[in-house]
This record gives C-alpha cells, sequence and structure tokens, in this order.
C-alpha cells in the first residue's frame, strides 16, 4: 500500500492489509474495505490493528 493503511491480525497471524475495516461483534463478521465480509472465526481471542505509514 502506498500511503499506509492498516495490518489486521488474529491471535498473532496475520490476515490482510486494508485501507477500511469494520466488525460486528453480534453477527461475528467484519468487512474489509467496505466489500468484502467474512465471518470472524470461532475461536479468535485477539484482534489486532497496525497503523501502517509509507
Amino acid at each position: 500500500m502506498a500511503e499506509g493503511g492498516f495490518l489486521i491480525k488474529f491471535d498473532g497471524k496475520e490476515v490482510t492489509r486494508c485501507f477500511a475495516v469494520a466488525f460486528d461483534y453480534d453477527l461475528k463478521e467484519y468487512t474489509i474495505n467496505n466489500t468484502e465480509t467474512k465471518s470472524l472465526p470461532a475461536d479468535v481471542e485477539t484482534i489486532t490493528i497496525t497503523v501502517e505509514r509509507s
């Protein structure tokens, strides 16, 4: 990502890099870049979001 963004990790394992991320705890989902919605892993305990700058 030329201008930076977010690095998302679940329990220390890198999942994706993106510019926007949203989490819905009730539906147990997360959305990347306002377009791609995925289910949260059932056993995830820690979610880490790191701001990356170039």
